[in-house]
């Protein structure tokens, strides 16, 4: 709801002078802002509020990890909400969390309600998936937008759900599912795959100094409140993985869209494609690496080893790609006991434009990707 606020920014300035002299309205938005538990209750600090609606909940979903032996029958989280809302149950409420709790967020002019789900769940390094074939996607609305959100069923009721720039293109326009930067393909290798379009973002796009989106899915979240404002901090990347990963592979077809834009205008530059997969040590300060990291040439103080594409081109036919973390590079082993208590994050990105980070790329440039899989030195047993 704030980013509704930001785009009507220019008539509220015109008003400005008039509504000075009035009295405020009571808010209308009913949002959690922040999600708030003890951090040694967490296996980490970031939970994301910003997920999109869920149509299968009915309700707009927030995932919480904790620690193995965290008593999920007396968790009391409290909350952050939008100036004036009030939130039902209490905040700081003792509550039972071995299934879903459902928290209503009313907003302070009492005309607006927002549904939350919110989850907890264990650490286990069978909750996280490690092959991923794009079968499964549900629609998300955002700004009035339907669109697709892919995700990958794990042990027990545990989901890895991928991320996307989605929710960001939602702002610019009216769209069909379909006609979003990422969505689905029903002629993958084996059955659906992920399709990833770079597209014009518009007029919208183009005032903002973001005239292209490019299709992307990765493993993270993306702070939609941020995106705007700056894209590559609002994409954060990783999630807690338990095992050591030796190889990402998986298949890919191409085709680079005609005209590549970048500084204002069009070049005869040719697009390419980026896949490449973080594995990281948590820092202390911030939970998780952004969108920078690939402008820093994949160098962080945290990173552990990196696996990056090299030899990226256009085919219509499925290929192969074999890529090999690589460890050496940063000089690091992998601390088993850190491992084993989530201490350590991986994370894989997929892009139709490698620099449409910099929103560099060629509309139209497609990358389907299937059969992705992380080959892992051991799992580890709980």
């Amino acid at each position: 709801m704030k980013l509704k606020a930001l785009l009507a920014c220019a008539g509220t300035g015109i008003l400005l002078c008039t509504s000075c002299i009035k009295d405020e309205a009571p808010n209308a938005e009913a949002d959690i802002e922040k999600c708030i538990l003890p951090a040694e209750v967490l296996t980490g600090t970031d939970i994301n509020c910003k997920l999109p609606y869920d149509e299968d909940l009915h309700a707009y979903p927030i995932y919480i990890e904790v620690n193995n032996g965290t008593d999920l029958t007396t968790l009391a989280p409290t909350f952050e909400l939008t100036p004036g809302a009030t939130i039902e149950p209490a905040s700081g409420s003792i509550q039972n969390f071995t299934v879903p709790v459902r928290y209503t967020v009313t907003s302070e002019d009492k005309k607006w309600h927002r549904t939350y789900a919110i989850s907890a769940q264990y650490p286990s390094a069978e909750s996280i998936p490690t092959f991923f074939n794009f079968e499964n996607a549900k629609k998300a609305t955002y700004n009035n937008n339907e669109y697709y959100v892919l995700y990958e069923a794990a042990a027990g009721y545990s989901t890895l759900t991928w991320s996307s720039g989605n929710q960001g293109f939602a702002l610019t326009g009216r769209y069909t599912p379909d006609d979003f930067p990422t969505s689905i393909n029903k002629n993958g290798r084996t059955g659906n795959c992920v399709q990833l379009i770079t597209r014009k973002t518009g007029s919208l796009g183009a005032m903002v100094g973001m005239p292209i989106a490019a299709g992307n899915l990765f493993i993270g979240t993306f702070d939609i409140g941020n995106a705007l404002s700056d894209a590559l901090s609002a994409t954060k990347f990783g999630i807690p993985f338990y095992q050591e990963p030796i190889k990402l592979t998986g298949y890919y077809k191409y085709k680079a869209g005609p005209q590549f834009y970048e500084n204002g205008g069009y070049t005869d530059k040719k697009d390419i494609f980026n896949i490449y997969a973080l594995f990281y040590e948590k820092p202390d300060k911030s939970q998780m690496l952004d969108g920078h990291i690939a402008t820093n040439n994949y160098e962080h103080e945290n990173m552990v080893a990196v696996a990056v594409i090299n030899d990226a081109h256009e085919t219509d036919e499925w290929t192969r790609f074999d890529l090999t973390f690589d460890y050496a590079r940063y000089g690091k082993t992998v601390d088993p006991i850190k491992l084993a208590n989530g201490k350590y994050n991986i994370s894989i990105i997929l892009s139709a434009s490698k620099n449409g980070d910099e929103f560099r790329g060629a509309p139209g440039s497609t990358l389907l990707i299937d059969d992705l899989e992380l080959e892992c030195k051991k799992p580890l047993r709980y």
